[in-house]
């Protein structure tokens, strides 16, 4: 439990100052015994209260910009329902091997950080969001959402900047407010077949409110570079025992 809330912790505001916290939690649970698939659900718990505390600051700050939610969340909330739907009745074994091949490509995004050419992009190229670009970059990264969890940061990161037009301070805002939009219904499916282990959850949980609340006070203020390198190492190792260990 100690292990689980301090990994909370640190993927909380790794989550939220950039994405790919899930990368460091879903691996730890399965090293300690959870099937690929309970760690999936469990993860979903924490993830939860560590963006209602993101909100919350965000909120105070007055970054929330609700005629854009309301545009983005239908199709976001439709892909995350299915993907969702089928991370509960895909094989564990299938899974840890999808997540470790996840995980060893994210590492290569950590280390490349888009997001600098993200912020490039998204600032010559703002649009106005066409429904013919919406609804099928929503319902990708909501699918993925809904199914991995892990790494959806960079996904949603790229779709709002590069597809969407949304500037990159903008953007992560939004990915907060919509992970924590989608995963009440993805908890709904992993609760429904028995797939959340609840001391593993509380235990993530406390560390990822703490995590979610500081990560969102760094990110108004300072950015990502300073986890990139640790993420990427924690990352490669977990992928690599994830695949072949």
């Amino acid at each position: 439990m100690l292990a689980l809330a301090m990994a909370g912790a640190a993927a909380g505001f790794i989550n939220v100052v950039a994405g790919g916290g899930s990368l460091l939690t879903m691996p730890l649970m399965i090293f300690l015994g959870l099937s690929p698939n309970a760690a999936n659900g469990s993860a979903r718990v924490a993830i939860l209260v560590q963006n209602l505390a993101a909100v919350l600051r965000y909120r105070r700050a007055g970054k929330l910009e609700l005629s854009l939610i309301k545009r983005l969340l239908p199709p976001l909330l439709v892909g995350a329902s299915a993907g969702a739907w089928a991370a509960t009745v895909i094989d564990p074994a299938g899974f840890r091997a999808l997540l470790g091949w996840i995980m060893l490509g994210c590492a290569a995004l950590v280390v490349f950080d888009p997001s600098r050419l993200m912020g490039r992009e998204a600032a010559s190229t703002r649009r106005p969001a066409s429904a013919a670009r919406l609804w099928p970059t929503l319902l990708v990264i909501g699918f993925y959402g809904g199914m991995i969890q892990a790494g959806v940061g960079y996904l949603i990161l790229s779709g709002l900047t590069l597809v969407l037009g949304l500037e990159l301070l903008e953007a992560n805002v939004m990915k907060v407010v919509l992970v924590f939009a989608y995963t009440p219904i993805a908890l709904l499916f992993f609760l429904s077949e028995g797939l959340v282990d609840a001391t593993a959850a509380i235990s993530l949980a406390a560390g990822q409110a703490l995590g979610g609340w500081l990560g969102a006070s760094a990110a108004l203020k300072r950015g990502a570079g300073l986890i990139r390198a640790m993420l990427a190492m924690v990352i490669v190792v977990s992928g690599i025992k994830l695949l072949w260990f």
